[in-house]
C-alpha cells in the first residue's frame, strides 16, 4: 500500500497517535452530515482512530462511503484497519468484499485506459485545443472522483501548455488547489495558485457559479493551507474573507469556517481587531451563529472575562481534538490564545499580583507564574517578577538608550554603504565587474547599464575590456575564464588596498 494512500486517510497507520480522545456526547451522525466525498471519508477514519466511543460507527460509515466510489486501495486498507481495531464488532456487512473490489478495480482500469487513449489520440492528431482540453478535463475529473489526486495533479502539470485561454488557466489553478487539499496541503505552489485568482475570476461566473462562491472556496482552501503550516494570523484573515455563500462539502463546512477563523483570530488579533473583524463583520457573524456559544466566548474574551472565555474554550477542546485539520494544532493554538490574553491584560498596568492574575485567568498561581516567565523570556511582556512578593512589575523602556542604539545602527549602515560606493567607483574606474547574482538576471542588468552589448564584446580598436572578459566567462566562453580569474584576484587586491 502506497504511503500516499495512507496519508489520504489522515495519518498513516504507523504514525497514529497513541492518545485517545474521550468524548461520550459526540454526535457523529450530526457532525458528519456536513461533508461529502474524500473529506467525509478522511474525517471518519481519523475520528475512528482517536475516539473509542464512536470507533465502530465511524469505521462502518467510512466503509459505506468508500463503497460508493472507486478507490479500492483505500477501501482495502480501511477494512483491514477496522478489523484490526474493532475485530468482529465491525460486522459482516462491512467486511471485505473481494468481488466488489475486483469489479470496481477492473472498471476503473478500463475507463482510465480509455480516457488516456482518447487524450493521447487528440494530441497525436493535433486536434484543436478545445478538443484536447475537453478530453483532459474528463480524464482529470475521473481521476479526482476515483480518489487518485496525485495522478490528477500530474496530468494537469504535464499538459499545462494546453491551458491557453483565461478560463482554462484558472480551471487548472482551481483543480490543483482542490487536489492539494486531499494531498494534505503539501503543495508548495499553493500561494502561487491563490495569487492567480484575482486576474481571471471576473470572467468565470458561468463556469463556477457565482463569483462569490468561487472566491469563498479559494479563500477557504488557502486558509486551510495557512492553518496547516501554523500561520494562524494569515489563516484568520483568509477565513474572514470567506463568503456565507460557500458550498463545498467536499472541502470544508460552514461550521469549520466559523471555528477555524475564530480560534485563529483569538490567537493572533488584538481585542479591538476581534471586535471589528468578527463581531461587527456581518458576513463572518453569520458563520459564528452556526456554532452555539462561539459568539459569547469571543465577547467574554474582548471584555477581559478570561475565566469564562477559557472555560468555554475548554468545553470546545474535545471537538477540536476530533477535527482532522485542527487536532495537531490544538495545543499550540490554545497556548497562543492564553499567552496573547496575558499580554493584553497586563499591558496597561505598572505592576500586578500574580495571585490576582491567576484568579482572572482561572489557573493556579504556579501556572500563572510559569506563563509569565515564558512571556518575559520571549520579551512578549516587558516586565520582571518580584519572587518574594509574587508581583510582576513592568519594566519601562529606556528611551534614551533606544535612541542611541538607533543612531549607532544608522551610522554603521551609512559607513557600510559609503564603503560599498567607494569600491564600486574604484571598480568602474579600473573597468572591472564582479558577477554575484544569477546568470540571466545579471546579464540583463549589465545590458541595461551598457556594460554588455549585443556584439561580441569588442571595444574600440578590437580589444576586450575586463568586464566583458569576465561576463563572457560567466556566460559560457571557457577560453576567457583564466583572464576572468585574474580580474577577480585583482579586484580582491584592490579591496584590500582600499580598506586595510
Amino acid at each position: 500500500m502506497s504511503e500516499e494512500k495512507k496519508r489520504l486517510n489522515g495519518v498513516a497507520k504507523d504514525e497514529k497517535t497513541s492518545t485517545e480522545i474521550s468524548h461520550p456526547g459526540f454526535d457523529l451522525k450530526n457532525y458528519i452530515k456536513d461533508y461529502a466525498g474524500q473529506t467525509k471519508i478522511k474525517r471518519l477514519i481519523y475520528i475512528a482512530r482517536v475516539c473509542p466511543t464512536v470507533r465502530v460507527a465511524a469505521y462502518r460509515s467510512a466503509i459505506t462511503e468508500l463503497r460508493k466510489g472507486r478507490d479500492t486501495e483505500l477501501y482495502t486498507q480501511t477494512v483491514a484497519e477496522a478489523r484490526e481495531m474493532v475485530g468482529n464488532n465491525l460486522g459482516d456487512k462491512w467486511g471485505f468484499d473481494k468481488s466488489w473490489c475486483e469489479s470496481r478495480r477492473r472498471e476503473y482500469n478500463e475507463k482510465e485506459i480509455a480516457l488516456e487513449h482518447k487524450l493521447a489520440e487528440h494530441r497525436r492528431e493535433e486536434d484543436t485545443t478545445e478538443e484536447i482540453m475537453a478530453a483532459l478535463k474528463a480524464y482529470v475529473e475521473y481521476l479526482q472522483e476515483s480518489g487518485n489526486f496525485r495522478e490528477a495533479q500530474t496530468k494537469l502539470r504535464e499538459n499545462q501548455d494546453y491551458f491557453r485561454i483565461e478560463e482554462d488557466k484558472l480551471y487548472r489553478h482551481v483543480c490543483e488547489m482542490e487536489n492539494s487539499v486531499h494531498l494534505d496541503l503539501n503543495d508548495s505552489r499553493m500561494s502561487h495558485h491563490y495569487g492567480k485568482f484575482p486576474k481571471w475570476s471576473r470572467r468565470l461566473e458561468s463556469q463556477y457559479g457565482t463569483r462569490k462562491a468561487l472566491e469563498a472556496k479559494l479563500h477557504a482552501i488557502n486558509g486551510l493551507y495557512c492553518l496547516s503550516r501554523g500561520q494562524f494570523d494569515s489563516a484568520a484573515h483568509r477565513f474572514k474573507l470567506v463568503s456565507f455563500e460557500i458550498d463545498c462539502p467536499t472541502i470544508i463546512s460552514k461550521r469549520d469556517v466559523a471555528i477555524y477563523g475564530t480560534l485563529c483570530a483569538m490567537a493572533s488579533f488584538q481585542r479591538a481587531q476581534l471586535k471589528t473583524n468578527l463581531l461587527k463583520s456581518g458576513e463572518f457573524k453569520k458563520f459564528m451563529l452556526l456554532v452555539p456559544g462561539l459568539t459569547d466566548m469571543v465577547q467574554n474574551f474582548i471584555q477581559c472575562k478570561f475565566r469564562l472565555a477559557f472555560a468555554q474554550l475548554e468545553q470546545m477542546k474535545p471537538d477540536i481534538q476530533l477535527d482532522y485539520y485542527m487536532a495537531k494544532h490544538q495545543s499550540r493554538l490554545f497556548e497562543k490564545i492564553h499567552e496573547l490574553a496575558v499580554v493584553q491584560y497586563f499591558a496597561p498596568f505598572s505592576h500586578a499580583k500574580i495571585s490576582r492574575m491567576a484568579t482572572v485567568f482561572g489557573v493556579s498561581d504556579a501556572e500563572m507564574e510559569k506563563t509569565l516567565v515564558t512571556l518575559i523570556g520571549r520579551e512578549a511582556v516587558k516586565a520582571r517578577i518580584d519572587n518574594f512578593n509574587k508581583v510582576v512589575i513592568s519594566v519601562d523602556r529606556n528611551s534614551r538608550f533606544e535612541t542611541y542604539r538607533k543612531a549607532l545602527d544608522t551610522g554603521a549602515a551609512y559607513v557600510q554603504d559609503l564603503k560599498n560606493l567607494l569600491l564600486r567607483m574604484s571598480l568602474q574606474e579600473n573597468d572591472l565587474l564582479v558577477q554575484l547574482t544569477g546568470r540571466t538576471q545579471e546579464k540583463k542588468r549589465m545590458e541595461e547599464v551598457g556594460v554588455l552589448s549585443d556584439d561580441d564584446g569588442s571595444g574600440g580598436g578590437g580589444g576586450r575590456s575586463g568586464n566583458n572578459v569576465l561576463a563572457q566567462c560567466v556566460y559560457g566562453d571557457d577560453d576567457d575564464c583564466d583572464a576572468a580569474k585574474d580580474i577577480v584576484s585583482l579586484e580582491l587586491n584592490l579591496y584590500t588596498l582600499l580598506y586595510r
